[in-house]
């Protein structure tokens, strides 16, 4: 007997295969089935057959039923519908575990952020119950509803008990929201509707208003992480509606500082809400099916839309997301004494006055600014420069009558008056560069429009906002655009125009500006050293001290000494002088031969009188040696910024990390 080993592929067939071959009855004889029966496989060995013999030889001595071995039959391989299907399982698996590992986080986070010190909560308690139970209590039985009801993670997070979000919404609505109006009362001035209605509007809110929140100064940075939280989670999610739009706005217009500026998230902002405003129909006039206050809601919702992104547009250099041939704006001249039923907010008419100021200066932007094409020469930006300074005066003429007719309290305590001198300010500034190119005289009008403007801007802020007591509640804004126009005065102390100004213009420059230095340093407008006023009184300082000239205590009732805060005025330390100042342009292309040395100007700053009156000498014009200048405001802004771009993605110096301009939430997407 022949013994081998036989090999799995010998079975390789399966039972059907194995039937028909052991079973072919073409021929009527049985066929030979292939590979080894049950016993011999166990044996190892191959069956033996006779001729004609279906049964094997060792099967039929020992007396065995002579089996085929058969082989399992094979799963059929899956289809693409069945990989389809494992593949989004795998998937939801995935997002199950990403989902709780965002909770895992989250509960994280919760636990660091609320080693909180319970004496310091002054509010509701029901026993020992936890802020979200407190919250869910008392608001619960204020709006009966009867469902289950979660509270925005803020209120677990940072430790809020129900009066305390009370007095944050109070802080928001009598301090914030009238330099910003987009919020109305009646509709979200209720922490209990909103707060169900709406939490990513409640948490944003909650988290503009904890920089005032002087009962708790440690909630500011841990309520803004939770509005950073909540303004990705909205985006991630899909979340829309008006109230979310008008969340991501506030984010935009009162942004947190930023030790990047890559990390700034203001523009971003602004896009969303626009485009989440365009799908909800808000740049379309509001009519039926929508209320009276609702309808107004939406297109206030859409006036501040085109506000901030025109504002922002200006002083970052950028293009308009919004056009000047938009419907809304355009008509919007009437529109805050609209309402039949007198529900229009007694702020609006400020941001109609806003939003026409702007498509003016939208105009001359598109007219001047961006179509170098059209062959314009200096003395033609300089006379379009002056024309639409003179359109804007006439504008705000027009709009202060309205405010002395219709809302004179509203009109003083939110002058209008500041925000169009410093649009007039930047056209100007524009115009006296191109002016500088060729000289200038004396009589310069656009030197004495320039310089009106500049003063005009500071003295709204000096001796009409700040004795309200309210300006450190107004936008980061207002202080970039009173620091600009101090630093275009500042600019014109140093040597190559000082000649065009009368001495005592010189000394009205210092006068006003070292004034504002100490308002902006103040107890009453700077809340700390990091906020933003105090940061700027501290750059207003520095370009000073560049002039070998100082701030002065004495003049026109500024702060008293107990109302200057030390850590920002008398003993803070000032921003490194460099060797380059705004407006001054550095880099390989900048004209520099030699600069003025300045430790050789008196220490007054003030001894270099002008020539006689009525003399026609022309003063400042560009000379070979002189550094190449920008007056703009996007390049004021690169100056604070450390002399970087605004889009560069270094690290400021650590004395400007907290540049207003540049406050924006960071989103974690």
């Amino acid at each position: 007997m022949h013994f081998t080993y036989s090999s799995d592929e010998s079975n390789g067939l399966d039972e059907d295969t194995h039937i028909a071959q052991t079973r072919d009855v073409r021929n009527g004889k049985p066929s030979k089935p292939p590979g080894a029966c049950i016993h011999c496989k166990a044996l190892k060995v191959r069956c033996e057959y006779r001729p004609n013999d279906s049964v094997c030889q060792r099967c039929r001595k020992g007396n065995y039923e002579c089996v085929a071995r058969l082989r399992k039959k094979r799963k059929p391989a899956p289809t693409h519908e069945d990989l389809q299907e494992r593949a989004h399982d795998q998937d939801r698996r995935i997002e199950q575990l990403l989902a709780e590992w965002d909770q895992m986080r989250q509960s994280s986070k919760l636990q660091q952020l609320m080693n909180i010190d319970d004496s310091k909560h002054i509010g509701y308690r029901a026993g020992d119950a936890s802020p979200e139970v407190a919250a869910i209590s008392y608001f619960y039985q204020n709006i009966g509803r009867k469902r289950h009801l979660s509270a925005p993670p803020i209120i677990q997070g940072c430790g809020l008990y129900p009066t305390e979000v009370i007095d944050l919404f109070s802080i928001y609505f009598e301090r914030i929201n009238p330099f910003f109006s987009i919020l109305d009362p009646a509709l979200h001035g209720d922490p209990a509707n909103v707060i169900w209605s709406s939490p990513f509007l409640t948490t944003v809110i909650c988290a503009m208003a904890s920089r005032f929140y002087t009962l708790r100064p440690d909630l500011y940075l841990k309520a803004h992480s939770f509005a950073h939280d909540a303004a990705a989670t909205a985006l991630i999610n899909g979340c829309s509606g008006v109230d979310v739009c008008q969340a991501y706005l506030l984010l935009a217009v009162y942004p947190i500082p930023k030790k990047k500026w890559v990390d700034d998230r203001r523009w971003l902002f602004i896009g969303v809400a626009i485009r989440m405003a365009i799908e909800l129909g808000l740049n379309k006039p509001a009519a039926a099916p929508y209320e009276e206050r609702e309808a107004l809601n939406r297109t206030r919702t859409w006036l501040g839309c085109y506000c901030a992104d025109a504002a922002h547009a200006i002083y970052l250099g950028k293009m308009e997301m919004l056009g000047l041939d938009d419907y809304v704006a355009r008509m919007s001249r009437e529109w805050y004494m609209s309402s039949p039923l007198d529900v229009n907010s007694p702020f609006d008419v400020h941001l109609c006055a806003q939003t026409n100021l702007l498509l003016i200066m939208g105009e001359w932007r598109k007219n001047v600014k961006q179509k170098p094409e059209t062959g314009k020469t200096k003395g033609d930006v300089v006379s379009s420069a002056i024309q639409a300074q003179d359109r804007l005066d006439q504008e705000v003429t027009s709009w202060m009558s309205r405010f002395d007719r219709d809302h004179a309290v509203r009109g003083k305590r939110l002058p209008s008056g500041l925000f169009a001198a410093y649009l007039r300010l930047v056209i100007l500034a524009d115009g006296f560069q191109h002016a500088t190119k060729k000289g200038l005289s004396r009589d310069s009008d656009i030197l004495r429009l320039s310089i009106n403007a500049a003063q005009t801007v500071i003295q709204i802020v000096v001796d009409r906002l700040y004795p309200t007591g309210n300006l450190r509640y107004d936008m980061d804004a207002r202080f970039l655009h009173v620091s600009f126009a101090a630093a275009f005065l500042v600019n014109l102390l140093r040597a190559r125009f000082l000649p065009l100004l009368k001495e005592s213009t010189q000394q009205d420059i210092v006068r006003l500006v070292s004034k504002l230095i100490h308002v902006l340093g103040s107890h009453s407008a700077a809340l700390d050293g990091r906020h933003s006023p105090a940061l700027y009184s501290r750059f207003l300082s520095t370009l000073l001290a560049k002039h070998n000239v100082f701030p002065a205590r004495g003049g026109d009732s500024p702060p008293s000494s107990d109302d200057i805060d030390v850590g920002t005025a008398v003993d803070r330390s000032d921003t490194s002088p460099g060797l380059y100042s705004w407006p001054d342009v550095s880099g390989p292309h900048a004209r520099r031969r030699h600069t003025l040395s300045l430790s050789a100007m008196p220490s007054d700053g003030l001894s270099m009188s002008p020539p006689s009156e009525g003399g026609s000498d022309v003063y400042g014009a560009q000379r070979v040696g002189d550094l190449d200048m920008d007056l703009s405001l996007s390049h004021f802004i690169s100056t604070v910024n450390g002399g970087q771009p605004v889009d560069a993605g270094n690290t400021v110096p650590e004395v400007w990390w907290t540049v207003p301009h540049m406050h924006t939430q960071r989103v974690y997407m």
